[in-house]
């Protein structure tokens, strides 16, 4: 296994997933902002050697905020009676914290996972080999797309396109859309054909056995081990506080 797999990816997803979980049955908005403060922390760790992940997951921050924006526009306000709702605001926060902490967390743990890897590690964590495949072919596709859109991106700012409210903006981004997706139903395709061509099945790959768990190394372990407990801590502590 080479150090870019380390720690294992089965590992790396099942802190994901128990991140993701801990996120969302938490209520408290102090336990959900201390993960918060967690997950900023070691972004900043492990991105300040690497200034273009540390861009790409501001980025994804940015987009991620801008959709939470709608959700505290149509829940925190009354529009009927223009006064703010308690109970929206609540819930408006409690979403905002855990989509926050759920797509940092997925960023700095899946961080150099490919589709297929990622389609393994779930595998190896029990789920079946159909939706393993499923999964890598997912992750795959998404890849495409967004290697396609940054190659749109590249080809009309080279002929000086500047996105404006306009009529004629929305019919560029209309057509950007349609070649989108156009361009994964020929990816799509040519991948099914090719596995086809292989003798294998769109939804069932073949996957190499997976290093026992046994056999994985102490810091794998320990890298979770930490996580879990961070998590742990960050869930407990407002209780106990409260119990003082």
């Amino acid at each position: 296994m080479s150090h870019v797999h380390r720690p294992d990816s089965r590992l790396r997803l099942a802190a994901t997933l128990v991140i993701s979980i801990a996120a969302a049955l938490t209520q408290s908005l102090i336990s959900l902002g201390a993960m918060l403060l967690v997950a900023l922390l070691a972004t900043a760790w492990l991105s300040l050697p690497q200034r273009t992940s540390m861009a790409d997951i501001a980025r994804r921050l940015r987009r991620v905020n801008v959709f939470l924006l709608i959700v505290w526009l149509t829940a925190s306000i009354d529009w009927r009676n223009m006064s703010i709702d308690e109970a929206g605001t609540l819930l408006a926060a409690q979403m905002s914290l855990r989509v926050n902490v759920v797509t940092l967390a997925a960023s700095i743990l899946l961080r150099g996972v490919n589709g297929l890897d990622l389609g393994r590690a779930a595998v190896g964590l029990g789920l079946p080999v159909a939706l393993g495949a499923l999964l890598a072919q997912l992750a795959r596709q998404l890849s495409l797309l967004s290697e396609t859109k940054a190659r749109l991106d590249i080809a009309m700012r080279a002929r000086a396109y500047r996105p404006k409210f306009s009529l004629r903006t929305l019919q560029v981004s209309a057509q950007m859309v349609a070649w989108l997706i156009v361009h994964a139903l020929a990816k799509a395709e040519r991948l099914s054909l090719g596995l086809q061509a292989r003798g294998w099945s769109a939804t069932r790959w073949p996957m190499r056995e997976p290093i026992h768990w046994r056999s994985l190394p102490k810091r794998d372990w320990s890298i979770f081990g930490a996580i879990v407990i961070l998590i742990g801590a960050c869930v407990i502590a407002p209780s106990l506080g409260v119990s003082r």
